[in-house]
């Protein structure tokens, strides 16, 4: 019987057990769903890797398996005020990095750290449920979603509200090149933004809005992307299949219970606006596995709720800021009132010119605070 048992093979949770096996830890994972496929065309359910998570995939042997056009840098962020005059752009040059960050393909994840977990030895169990209440390792880790059974079979309790908005997703063909470009404009009926897929002319499109976007028709959805997107990209040749889901923030109350911890999603979920919720995941992850690293060494018990309590004291505060940072910028730019829609522009004319803002604008974008 492994000592840590780990329910849900997403990237999250998988990522967590490669990084608790390398630190000497036994470790067990069930996944309900059956074992990932590499892509062999591009799709618009990706992710955003900032750097810091990057670095934590390296450590894990599962970054290096990735390759393009699956995996694609991003070297410029570029935010509009679709309702005024206001932008911000920053660049990895003016923080001497080579790239922000990356746009990465889920599938593509999941099946790299399914090769990695075969690699060392890793046992998951693909298509399996397991019974968490029954199985008796010294440590349970709720890896599997926003909708965790895990989590509601061991009576965590959450907070969580809807938005009134949906996110609208496809890949997009545009007339010009991405230019390794993250492109966001915030509209009052909601932001939406183009990834740099693995191909010059091809983003990854999230449009989160109140508006139905699925049921309209190719030629009128194209040209509504157009204009929302001030054409920076010239028009919309063409568009894959759209797909939605209905966004919400959500939080646990508590993390850990003895013998129990909870990761990414089954923990936390914040509006995507920010693309920062796998980098919030990944960041419970490497933390979590730390604690029981270090644990071990000190002889203790992996399910000890002392001991558990430091990882969720190391990750409630950053979770909860981020949540709090996605609602504001949720309410400001959503705004539909005048004065508040000038301090917007203002606001974000103010931090491009500011050197020191905007340095730090560039450091959080790519997972330096």
């Amino acid at each position: 019987m492994a000592d840590v048992v780990v329910a849900g093979a997403g990237f999250v949770g998988l990522s967590f057990a490669l990084a608790a096996k390398d630190r000497g830890l036994d470790v067990e994972v069930f996944e309900r769903r059956g074992r990932p496929t590499a892509p062999e065309s591009l799709a618009a359910n990706v992710i955003a890797v900032n750097r810091k998570s990057k670095e934590f995939l390296d450590h894990c042997g599962v970054f290096g398996r990735l390759r393009t056009p699956f995996c694609t840098p991003y070297q410029t962020m570029s935010v509009f005020d679709g309702n005024g005059a206001g932008s911000i752009s920053f660049s990895s040059q003016e923080a001497g990095l080579p790239e922000l960050g990356h746009i990465v393909d889920q599938n593509a994840l999941r099946a790299a750290l399914a090769d990695a977990a075969d690699d060392l030895g890793l046992p998951v169990h693909w298509g399996t449920a397991v019974d968490v209440t029954g199985y008796g390792a010294e440590l349970v880790v709720a890896a599997d979603g926003s909708h965790s059974e895990t989590r509601e079979k061991l009576g965590l309790k959450k907070f969580d509200y809807q938005y009134e908005h949906q996110a609208t997703v496809c890949v997009a063909q545009f007339e010009k090149s991405h230019e390794a470009t993250a492109w966001q404009w915030f509209h009052e009926s909601g932001p939406v933004a183009l990834l740099p897929l693995g191909e010059p002319d091809k983003v990854a499109v999230i449009w989160s809005s109140t508006l139905d976007l699925t049921s309209e028709p190719d030629e009128e959805f194209q040209s509504r992307l157009a204009v929302s997107t001030e054409r920076q990209l010239g028009d919309v040749l063409s568009i894959g299949p759209r797909f939605s889901f209905p966004l919400m923030q959500q939080h646990v109350f508590r993390y850990v219970s003895d013998g129990v911890a909870l990761l990414g999603d089954a923990a936390h979920t914040i509006h995507p606006l920010a693309g920062q919720g796998a980098n919030l995941g990944f960041a419970d992850a490497r933390a979590l596995a730390g604690v029981l690293g270090d644990a071990r060494l000190e002889g203790r018990r992996l399910g000890d709720i002392q001991l558990l309590k430091r990882y969720e004291q190391s990750r409630r505060r950053e979770n909860h800021l981020a949540g709090l940072a996605m609602e504001s910028f949720y309410r400001l730019f959503g705004s539909k009132q005048p004065a508040i829609g000038l301090v917007r522009s203002l606001g974000l004319r103010f931090v491009h010119e500011n050197t020191a803002l905007k340095r730090l604008a560039i450091s959080v974008a790519a997972g330096g605070v």
